[in-house]
């Protein structure tokens, strides 16, 4: 059942058990990389996750670079993964902020081959884990009846010398009252909340999700809120959005622990927010306060 902010409250609802699910059968992961030297270090992290997130996975690198020693040094980080990868050059790429755009290019060719099951845009400083994709295989029928997908929180952390370092939510800047964020249950345990600050830096769907947004007005550079590049990690956020919700963005959160399921977390390598001198607001709430339970 979902519940708009509005209304607030919890049905009564039957206890759910945890499934055991699959990985996707193949995927296809389009990474925009904007070639630098200094982030070649992020690609190589984030990369040597790929192979974990699906039975057979396809890498696209899409880059605005021709030079055969820069694409060498590119080939050095992601080569022997245990993942397939391929270089996408856009032409005529007319402004260098479109290169985010580009990997839609590469997703509607794909898209006719049913063999791909799963889509993947990620910007190259983003963190995916088996973990992440476990608990989208999980949720995502079920959401997917109410409009909605499971989605991600980007994190960065602080580390002081001697000290553990603290983890930081990227791009919240308040705390938020679970009683005002609208929700789904889905058990006595466990529910989905929507956030109103959903930018993830990337977005997974399956063909069904990945047929709706290719064959929509969100696959428009025109479409959304957010600044051009950001705008194309933001896939079906804000099309056809579910009365009283922020966005179709849910993540999810133990009732039982109050606090967020940890497997929504996805790394923002560089940190570059919560180790900011001047946050803006952004990198300063700790996720383990960032949702206060009123209820």
């Amino acid at each position: 059942m979902l519940i708009n902010a509005q209304r607030g409250g919890y049905p009564e609802c039957s206890m759910t058990t945890p499934r055991k699910v699959p990985l996707p059968n193949k995927i296809a992961i389009s990474v925009s990389c904007h070639f630098s030297l200094d982030r070649l270090k992020y690609l190589d992290l984030i990369s040597d996750y790929f192979h974990e997130l699906g039975n057979e996975v396809v890498v696209f690198i899409i880059t605005n670079t021709e030079n055969k020693d820069e694409i060498d040094l590119i080939t050095n980080v992601i080569k022997s993964k245990g993942f397939e990868f391929h270089f996408f050059i856009p032409k005529g790429l007319g402004h260098p902020y479109l290169l985010t755009w580009s990997h839609l290019h590469v997703f509607r060719e794909l898209i006719s081959d049913e063999t791909f099951t799963h889509f993947m845009y990620l910007e190259d400083d983003i963190k995916i884990t088996e973990d992440n994709m476990l608990y989208y295989m999980e949720h995502i029928g079920t959401l997917k009846k109410n409009k909605l997908y499971p989605s991600f929180l980007r994190l960065e952390y602080f580390e002081k010398k001697g000290e553990a370092p603290t983890w930081y939510c990227s791009d919240l800047t308040k705390k938020l009252e679970i009683s005002k964020l609208p929700k789904l249950i889905i058990s006595n345990s466990y529910i989905f909340i929507n956030l109103p600050e959903q930018y993830q830096g990337m977005y997974l769907m399956d063909r069904e999700l990945m047929h709706e947004h290719l064959f929509n007005i969100s696959s428009s550079p025109d479409f959304g809120i957010w600044n051009i590049r950001e705008k194309a990690a933001q896939g079906l956020t804000f099309f056809s959005v579910p009365e009283g919700c922020y966005s179709r963005n849910f993540i999810g959160y133990n009732l039982e622990l109050r606090e967020i399921d940890s497997r929504c977390f996805i790394h923002h390598t560089p940190n570059n927010g919560a180790n900011a001198t001047n946050h803006l607001g952004f990198g300063t709430i700790p996720v383990k306060d960032l949702i206060i339970f009123d209820i």
